[in-house]
């Protein structure tokens, strides 16, 4: 068994990792895109529209990327009244529900997300006249997907710990 505990610690530091590094990579290249937008506009009177939008869907990423983070550490934002008043059994069955429940509608949203690329891919949608939509728009499934693994990583240790 602890075998399997040090794969899934494994897991959950290689996923913490890539996604720690994709982060850092993103907020730079927002930062970079944003000063050139600045330059280009206040010296030049012109401006890019293709970095305006991936600006606005740099968001979307950096969104994902730091639900996926705070749910690895478990400091997302949870309503825990009953966890609180429930103790030992009870409640490491109620959170491992909750984890399962979580990790579920992730799992789900991200099938949706995927057929939306698939309309996206369908519809040779482009953002900013260059870059096909479904390429920025890629976190939504593989981000909801990210956050389904973070929520059934945790799963083991919510039967045997009483943390949370």
């Amino acid at each position: 068994m602890s075998t399997v505990a040090s794969m899934l610690t494994k897991l959950r530091f290689i996923i913490e990792k890539c996604v720690t590094a994709l982060a850092v990579v993103l907020m730079l290249s927002l930062a970079v895109m944003a000063f050139v937008q600045v330059i280009l506009r206040n010296f030049f009177a012109i401006g890019v529209n293709l970095i305006d939008e991936l600006m606005r869907n740099g968001v979307l990423w950096i969104a994902f990327i730091g639900a996926i983070l705070t749910t690895l550490h478990t400091k997302h934002i949870a309503v825990d009244i009953l966890p609180r008043l429930l103790k030992g059994r009870a409640r490491r069955i109620l959170n491992w529900i909750l984890n399962a429940t979580a990790g579920v509608i992730c799992l789900t949203l991200s099938w949706f997300a995927i057929q939306f690329i698939r309309l996206e891919i369908s519809m040779q949608s482009v953002i900013g006249g260059v870059v096909p939509a479904w390429i920025v728009e890629i976190i939504l499934p593989v981000g909801f997907f990210l956050l389904a693994m973070t929520f059934f990583l945790r799963l083991p240790e919510k039967l045997k710990t009483n943390e949370e």
